[in-house]
Protein backbone atom coordinates (compact mmCIF):
# COMPACT_ATOMS: atom_id res chain seq x y z
CA UNK A 1 0.00 0.00 0.00
CA UNK A 2 1.24 3.58 -0.57
CA UNK A 3 1.73 6.78 1.50
CA UNK A 4 -0.04 9.81 0.90
CA UNK A 5 1.85 12.68 0.62
CA UNK A 6 1.54 16.40 0.33
CA UNK A 7 3.86 19.07 -0.56
CA UNK A 8 7.60 20.30 0.45
CA UNK A 9 6.72 23.67 0.67
CA UNK A 10 5.00 26.34 -0.19
CA UNK A 11 4.54 27.22 -4.58
CA UNK A 12 2.80 30.48 -5.45
CA UNK A 13 1.83 30.99 -9.75
CA UNK A 14 0.12 34.09 -11.11
CA UNK A 15 -1.51 34.78 -14.43
CA UNK A 16 -4.68 35.41 -16.48
CA UNK A 17 -7.68 33.57 -15.93
CA UNK A 18 -8.58 31.19 -19.54
CA UNK A 19 -12.07 32.08 -19.22
CA UNK A 20 -12.65 35.57 -17.36
CA UNK A 21 -9.71 36.95 -18.60
CA UNK A 22 -8.65 38.69 -15.16
CA UNK A 23 -5.33 38.43 -13.90
CA UNK A 24 -5.69 35.55 -10.69
CA UNK A 25 -3.38 33.92 -8.71
CA UNK A 26 -2.76 30.58 -6.61
CA UNK A 27 -0.94 29.59 -3.92
CA UNK A 28 -0.15 25.69 -3.04
CA UNK A 29 0.47 24.87 0.28
CA UNK A 30 1.59 21.92 2.31
CA UNK A 31 -1.52 19.86 4.47
CA UNK A 32 -1.85 17.91 6.71
CA UNK A 33 -2.45 13.60 5.94
CA UNK A 34 -6.45 13.05 5.12
CA UNK A 35 -6.74 16.48 4.33
CA UNK A 36 -7.48 16.06 0.80
CA UNK A 37 -7.20 18.80 -1.87
CA UNK A 38 -8.90 22.04 -0.58
CA UNK A 39 -9.88 25.53 -2.65
CA UNK A 40 -9.85 28.71 -0.06
CA UNK A 41 -11.24 31.51 -1.70
CA UNK A 42 -12.25 34.36 0.12
CA UNK A 43 -11.81 32.49 3.26
CA UNK A 44 -14.44 29.48 2.47
CA UNK A 45 -12.95 26.23 2.17
CA UNK A 46 -14.00 24.36 -0.81
CA UNK A 47 -13.28 20.61 -1.01
CA UNK A 48 -12.20 19.19 -4.50
CA UNK A 49 -15.69 17.13 -4.34
CA UNK A 50 -18.47 16.45 -7.05
CA UNK A 51 -20.85 17.66 -4.17
CA UNK A 52 -19.28 21.07 -4.83
CA UNK A 53 -19.66 21.26 -8.25
CA UNK A 54 -21.72 24.29 -9.84
CA UNK A 55 -21.41 24.61 -13.19
CA UNK A 56 -19.67 22.67 -15.94
CA UNK A 57 -19.63 24.73 -19.25
CA UNK A 58 -16.30 24.85 -21.00
CA UNK A 59 -14.52 24.51 -17.43
CA UNK A 60 -15.49 22.32 -13.89
CA UNK A 61 -16.27 25.25 -11.71
CA UNK A 62 -16.84 24.57 -7.54
CA UNK A 63 -18.25 26.76 -5.46
CA UNK A 64 -20.07 27.48 -1.82
CA UNK A 65 -22.67 29.49 -1.55
CA UNK A 66 -21.47 32.79 -3.11
CA UNK A 67 -18.04 31.91 -3.86
CA UNK A 68 -16.81 30.11 -6.61
CA UNK A 69 -13.38 28.58 -8.43
CA UNK A 70 -13.42 27.93 -12.21
CA UNK A 71 -11.47 26.13 -14.20
CA UNK A 72 -10.12 23.57 -12.00
CA UNK A 73 -9.58 20.26 -13.49
CA UNK A 74 -5.90 20.86 -15.12
CA UNK A 75 -4.39 21.32 -11.20
CA UNK A 76 -6.94 18.95 -10.05
CA UNK A 77 -5.21 16.37 -13.10
CA UNK A 78 -2.14 17.03 -12.07
CA UNK A 79 -1.86 16.78 -8.23
CA UNK A 80 -3.91 13.18 -9.00
CA UNK A 81 -1.56 12.17 -11.81
CA UNK A 82 1.55 13.09 -9.43
CA UNK A 83 -0.41 10.83 -6.43
CA UNK A 84 -0.60 13.77 -4.63
CA UNK A 85 -3.43 13.62 -1.67
CA UNK A 86 -3.47 16.76 0.54
CA UNK A 87 -2.84 20.48 -0.79
CA UNK A 88 -4.36 23.59 0.82
CA UNK A 89 -5.43 25.62 -2.45
CA UNK A 90 -5.16 29.44 -1.57
CA UNK A 91 -7.00 31.16 -4.49
CA UNK A 92 -6.94 35.04 -5.46
CA UNK A 93 -9.50 35.57 -7.58
CA UNK A 94 -12.21 33.10 -8.48
CA UNK A 95 -10.48 31.46 -11.72
CA UNK A 96 -7.32 29.69 -11.63
CA UNK A 97 -4.80 31.16 -13.84
CA UNK A 98 -4.39 29.19 -17.59
CA UNK A 99 -0.64 29.28 -17.71
CA UNK A 100 0.40 27.25 -20.22
CA UNK A 101 -3.14 25.65 -20.87
CA UNK A 102 -2.30 22.48 -19.73
CA UNK A 103 -0.44 20.54 -16.37
CA UNK A 104 3.04 21.31 -17.44
CA UNK A 105 3.63 24.40 -15.75
CA UNK A 106 1.94 22.86 -12.58
CA UNK A 107 4.46 20.35 -12.85
CA UNK A 108 7.23 22.40 -13.00
CA UNK A 109 6.53 24.12 -10.15
CA UNK A 110 5.68 20.97 -7.98
CA UNK A 111 8.85 19.89 -8.82
CA UNK A 112 10.32 22.98 -7.71
CA UNK A 113 9.15 22.48 -3.95
CA UNK A 114 9.30 18.51 -3.84
CA UNK A 115 6.71 15.87 -2.47
CA UNK A 116 6.98 14.35 0.95
CA UNK A 117 5.52 11.64 2.44
CA UNK A 118 3.05 11.13 5.23
CA UNK A 119 2.23 7.96 7.93
CA UNK A 120 -1.21 7.24 6.76
CA UNK A 121 -2.08 5.54 3.77
CA UNK A 122 -3.60 6.12 0.82
CA UNK A 123 -7.34 5.55 0.85
CA UNK A 124 -8.66 3.81 -2.71
CA UNK A 125 -11.83 4.08 -4.36
CA UNK A 126 -11.84 0.13 -6.10
CA UNK A 127 -15.01 0.29 -8.39
CA UNK A 128 -16.55 -3.24 -8.05
CA UNK A 129 -19.67 -2.71 -10.10
CA UNK A 130 -19.55 -0.75 -13.69
CA UNK A 131 -21.66 1.92 -13.44
CA UNK A 132 -22.69 4.22 -17.12
CA UNK A 133 -24.21 7.67 -17.90
CA UNK A 134 -25.28 8.94 -21.56
CA UNK A 135 -26.09 11.72 -23.31
CA UNK A 136 -27.47 11.18 -26.60
CA UNK A 137 -24.34 9.65 -28.03
CA UNK A 138 -21.90 10.44 -25.75
CA UNK A 139 -21.38 8.39 -22.65
CA UNK A 140 -19.16 7.22 -20.18
CA UNK A 141 -18.34 4.28 -18.03
CA UNK A 142 -16.57 2.89 -15.02
CA UNK A 143 -16.31 -0.78 -14.67
CA UNK A 144 -13.63 -2.48 -12.29
CA UNK A 145 -9.94 -2.65 -12.74
CA UNK A 146 -6.39 -3.65 -10.64
CA UNK A 147 -5.61 0.20 -11.30
CA UNK A 148 -6.62 3.35 -13.01
CA UNK A 149 -7.19 3.24 -16.97
CA UNK A 150 -8.55 5.73 -18.96
CA UNK A 151 -9.93 4.67 -22.19
CA UNK A 152 -11.24 7.91 -24.44
CA UNK A 153 -12.47 8.98 -27.95
CA UNK A 154 -13.15 12.03 -29.36
CA UNK A 155 -15.14 12.44 -33.02
CA UNK A 156 -14.75 16.50 -33.68
CA UNK A 157 -15.81 18.00 -37.23
CA UNK A 158 -12.63 19.23 -38.49
CA UNK A 159 -9.69 17.59 -40.35
CA UNK A 160 -6.78 18.44 -37.81
CA UNK A 161 -8.34 16.16 -35.39
CA UNK A 162 -11.51 14.49 -36.55
CA UNK A 163 -11.91 10.88 -34.47
CA UNK A 164 -9.32 10.11 -32.12
CA UNK A 165 -9.08 7.33 -29.26
CA UNK A 166 -6.66 6.57 -26.52
CA UNK A 167 -5.90 3.87 -23.55
CA UNK A 168 -3.62 4.55 -21.25
CA UNK A 169 -3.03 3.56 -17.69
CA UNK A 170 -2.27 6.20 -15.61
CA UNK A 171 0.92 5.06 -12.85
CA UNK A 172 3.93 6.14 -11.69
CA UNK A 173 5.57 8.97 -14.11
CA UNK A 174 2.54 8.56 -17.18
CA UNK A 175 0.88 11.73 -16.33
CA UNK A 176 4.14 13.72 -17.09
CA UNK A 177 5.35 11.59 -20.27
CA UNK A 178 1.68 11.35 -21.85
CA UNK A 179 -0.26 13.94 -20.80
CA UNK A 180 0.89 17.12 -18.62
CA UNK A 181 1.75 18.88 -21.72
CA UNK A 182 -1.38 18.53 -23.87
CA UNK A 183 -2.78 21.83 -24.53
CA UNK A 184 -6.40 22.51 -23.82
CA UNK A 185 -7.72 23.57 -27.42
CA UNK A 186 -10.88 24.73 -29.36
CA UNK A 187 -11.55 26.01 -32.80
CA UNK A 188 -11.17 30.02 -34.25
CA UNK A 189 -14.76 30.28 -35.56
CA UNK A 190 -16.55 29.22 -32.00
CA UNK A 191 -14.67 31.89 -30.48
CA UNK A 192 -16.90 35.23 -30.58
CA UNK A 193 -19.91 33.62 -29.84
CA UNK A 194 -18.02 32.18 -26.73
CA UNK A 195 -16.54 35.60 -25.73
CA UNK A 196 -19.46 36.79 -26.11
CA UNK A 197 -20.76 34.36 -23.38
CA UNK A 198 -18.01 35.70 -21.24
CA UNK A 199 -16.09 32.36 -21.79
CA UNK A 200 -12.03 32.32 -23.31
CA UNK A 201 -11.77 35.76 -22.65
CA UNK A 202 -8.18 34.95 -21.77
CA UNK A 203 -7.05 32.52 -24.24
CA UNK A 204 -4.16 33.07 -26.58
CA UNK A 205 -2.09 30.89 -28.29
CA UNK A 206 0.39 31.22 -25.09
CA UNK A 207 -2.29 28.88 -23.40
CA UNK A 208 -4.59 27.00 -25.94
CA UNK A 209 -3.84 25.28 -28.65
CA UNK A 210 -6.75 27.08 -31.57
CA UNK A 211 -7.22 25.47 -34.62
CA UNK A 212 -8.25 27.50 -37.81
CA UNK A 213 -10.02 26.31 -40.84
CA UNK A 214 -6.61 24.92 -42.37
CA UNK A 215 -4.79 23.72 -39.15
CA UNK A 216 -3.46 25.23 -36.19
CA UNK A 217 -2.60 28.71 -36.00
CA UNK A 218 -0.16 28.12 -32.63
CA UNK A 219 3.14 28.30 -34.21
CA UNK A 220 4.87 25.27 -34.44
CA UNK A 221 1.42 23.96 -34.63
CA UNK A 222 0.19 19.85 -32.83
CA UNK A 223 3.17 18.96 -30.18
CA UNK A 224 1.74 15.37 -31.58
CA UNK A 225 -0.77 14.41 -34.03
CA UNK A 226 -3.30 13.06 -31.23
CA UNK A 227 -2.38 16.12 -28.58
CA UNK A 228 -6.49 16.73 -28.73
CA UNK A 229 -7.51 12.88 -27.12
CA UNK A 230 -4.24 13.29 -24.74
CA UNK A 231 -5.66 16.86 -23.33
CA UNK A 232 -9.56 15.45 -23.14
CA UNK A 233 -7.93 12.39 -21.12
CA UNK A 234 -6.43 15.25 -18.85
CA UNK A 235 -9.80 16.59 -18.34
CA UNK A 236 -11.30 13.32 -17.75
CA UNK A 237 -8.62 12.40 -14.77
CA UNK A 238 -8.65 16.25 -13.61
CA UNK A 239 -12.84 15.81 -12.77
CA UNK A 240 -12.24 12.14 -11.85
CA UNK A 241 -10.20 13.74 -8.55
CA UNK A 242 -14.22 14.73 -7.64
CA UNK A 243 -14.47 11.29 -6.40
CA UNK A 244 -12.06 12.93 -3.39
CA UNK A 245 -9.85 10.09 -3.26
CA UNK A 246 -7.59 7.77 -5.22
CA UNK A 247 -9.51 5.58 -8.06
CA UNK A 248 -8.67 1.68 -9.40
CA UNK A 249 -10.94 1.75 -11.97
CA UNK A 250 -11.32 1.37 -16.39
CA UNK A 251 -13.13 4.82 -17.50
CA UNK A 252 -14.24 4.36 -21.11
CA UNK A 253 -16.13 7.28 -22.55
CA UNK A 254 -17.39 8.62 -25.88
CA UNK A 255 -17.02 12.18 -26.41
CA UNK A 256 -16.30 13.40 -23.15
CA UNK A 257 -16.95 16.87 -21.54
CA UNK A 258 -17.04 18.23 -17.78
CA UNK A 259 -20.64 17.64 -17.67
CA UNK A 260 -20.53 13.62 -18.46
CA UNK A 261 -17.81 13.49 -16.72
CA UNK A 262 -19.21 14.90 -13.65
CA UNK A 263 -22.08 13.01 -13.40
CA UNK A 264 -20.38 9.64 -13.82
CA UNK A 265 -18.78 10.60 -10.40
CA UNK A 266 -21.74 11.69 -8.97
CA UNK A 267 -23.85 8.39 -10.15
CA UNK A 268 -20.75 6.51 -8.35
CA UNK A 269 -21.27 8.36 -5.01
CA UNK A 270 -24.65 8.06 -4.91
CA UNK A 271 -24.47 4.23 -5.40
CA UNK A 272 -22.10 2.85 -2.60
CA UNK A 273 -22.69 -0.42 -3.22
CA UNK A 274 -21.04 -0.31 -6.58
CA UNK A 275 -17.55 0.61 -4.75
CA UNK A 276 -15.49 -0.08 -1.92
CA UNK A 277 -12.65 1.23 -0.12
CA UNK A 278 -9.24 -0.01 0.71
Amino acid sequence: MSHQTTLCGALRRSGIALHSGHPVAVTLMPAPQDHGLVFVANGQEIPAHVDQVVDTQLATTLGHGSVTVRTVEHLLATLVGMGIDNVRIEVEGNELPALDGCGEAWVRAIHEVGLRQQESLKRVVEIVCPIEVTDGDRWARIEPSSQLTLDVTIDFDHASVGRQHLCLDIESGSFERELAWARTFGFERHVPAMQRMGLVRGGTLDNALVFGEDGPLNPGGLKRADEPVRHKMLDVLGDLALLGSSVHGRIVTERPGHGLIVRLIQRVVDQPNSWQVR
